[in-house]
């Protein structure tokens, strides 16, 4: 039986580790006394600075939403397509486009740029952070321009708020 669990250690004098989502209790709660599990631990990233993270990312999109999409030629054809807005593809875009990728190798000799997972287990708080910062910039090269009354402190005046609406 595996499981990947959040626990959170308690403010008790004496450390006991506690189940952080009703998910992580069950687990345990389904435990038989005294049966034992052993497990690897890490620490976590701040759940705060990632909510912020997608409120940024959501801000952006419903931004370039409303931007004018243009047909565009497909890259070694005549077809003409108009793009749809995607969230996930957008998000992977402003990765990517921010410096924190991975290249992969096909067997035709072509090469695929893929952003980097900030899922917890991937990615630590500190790149996070640095992932963070970098995407901002990106979008306020891109979609959040200046040119359209847009600034980095107004930008975290917008997400602070969004995040603390939830």
């Amino acid at each position: 039986m595996g499981a990947e669990l959040e626990l959170v250690r308690s403010y008790q004098p004496q450390p006991i580790l506690l189940p952080v989502s009703a998910n992580d209790e069950e687990f345990i709660l389904k435990l038989k006394p005294g049966q034992m599990i052993s497990a690897e631990f890490r620490k976590t990233r701040n759940g705060l600075f990632h909510r912020k993270f997608m409120k940024l990312c959501t801000l952006a999109y419903g931004v370039f939403e409303e931007l004018p999409q243009a047909p565009v030629r497909i890259a070694g054809s005549n077809q003409w397509v108009t793009p749809q807005p995607n969230f996930d593809e957008f998000r992977y875009w402003a990765v990517v486009k921010a410096g924190f990728y991975d290249v992969f190798g096909y067997p035709d000799g072509k090469v695929r740029v893929r952003a980097r997972s900030v899922a917890f287990r991937n990615m630590d708080q500190m790149e996070f952070e640095k992932v963070y910062s970098a995407v901002l910039d990106v979008f306020l090269r891109y979609v959040l321009s200046p040119r359209r009354g847009w600034s980095r402190e107004k930008v975290e005046q917008l997400v602070a708020q969004l995040v603390n609406f939830d």
